[in-house]
């Protein structure tokens, strides 16, 4: 198998849409993972409402039931170290860390 990082995106809501298109791309919610940090992964799973950059309030709920896992990069480093799924460990998300830690989330695919 292989894992591809789609994008990185500095929001809730355009890791929502971007993981709605990927959807609409055929991709599953078995092949998709999500990384980010712990308060993104926070309001992601505690279905907080979250204010889209147009107003609108929307719910995180939806992008949950589209994706296999949501990891913050401690979990994703141990998940790697017990499982070896991702190529090159920590390596694979290597240029994206410092986005992470600020927020950003990375959508991976298993192609």
């Amino acid at each position: 198998m292989t894992y591809i990082i789609q994008a990185h995106v500095g929001s809730i809501e355009e890791c929502k849409r971007a993981v709605e298109e990927l959807h609409k791309k055929g991709y599953t919610k078995e092949r998709i993972t999500l990384v980010t940090n712990n308060a993104s992964q926070e309001a992601i799973l505690e279905n907080w409402d979250l204010r889209g950059a147009d107003g609108a309030i929307f719910s995180s709920h939806s992008l949950l039931e589209k994706v296999n896992d949501l990891f913050n990069l401690k979990q994703y480093e141990h998940f790697q170290k017990k499982t070896g799924t991702f190529p090159n460990g920590m390596d694979f998300l290597a240029d994206h860390i410092a986005a992470i830690e600020s927020g950003s989330i990375v959508i991976i695919t298993k192609e």
